[in-house]
């Protein structure tokens, strides 16, 4: 065991997918766990420090192929988000994004979340530079997830973990997308 330096979005082969893996972030929280899952034989992990803490790991010349989620044509135009400042303040809501101040507040609650969670919600609000339907904005956090390096177990259990029991139509959304879509990967 010992850590691992992604520098960029790579797919990593399971030398024991009969066995649990499981990897951390630089925080040692659970970044991605095969522990419930089928015999996961290989998955990406994005840029990044990691701890693997158990299982048996080989890099991979490409990253795993995972689908995207069809997108319909978007229902406004805003500047893409990328160079907005991000921090974490007092917010009444998990993440707010200014259009006008060019900033996206997360909520100072979410400083304990995964690092899958947190990419979820902000690329959920990158999202609404282009769907003002929060469906449709999870789909897209989905998309960039898959480009960025996630898994689609990652991306699946984000919302169920990040959102509110209020948002229970919003994450039998986007899992049961996710399911549909990770059928074409196998």
């Amino acid at each position: 065991m010992g850590w691992l330096i992604v520098k960029k979005k790579t797919g990593f082969k399971n030398n024991e997918p009969h066995k649990p893996l499981i990897i951390r972030d630089f925080r040692y929280k659970i970044f991605y766990s095969t522990v419930g899952l089928s015999e996961i034989k290989s998955f990406n992990m994005p840029e990044g420090k990691y701890f693997l803490e158990q299982g048996n790991v080989t890099a991979l010349g490409t990253p795993v192929n995972f689908p995207l989620i069809p997108m319909p044509k978007p229902q406004r135009k805003l500047p893409f988000p990328t160079n907005f400042e991000i921090l974490f303040s007092e917010n009444p809501n998990k993440c707010t994004i200014s259009w006008t101040g060019k900033k996206i507040i997360f909520d100072n609650s979410l400083l304990e979340k995964t690092i899958p969670e947190l990419w979820f919600i902000l690329f959920h609000e990158y999202g609404h530079s282009l769907f003002k339907d929060e469906a449709l904005a999870d789909q897209m956090a989905h998309n960039l997830m898959v480009k960025r390096g996630f898994n689609p177990s990652q991306i699946g259990s984000a919302p169920i973990t990040s959102l509110s029991s209020f948002q229970l139509e919003r994450k039998k959304n986007i899992v049961k997308k996710i399911l549909h879509y990770a059928k074409r990967y196998k």
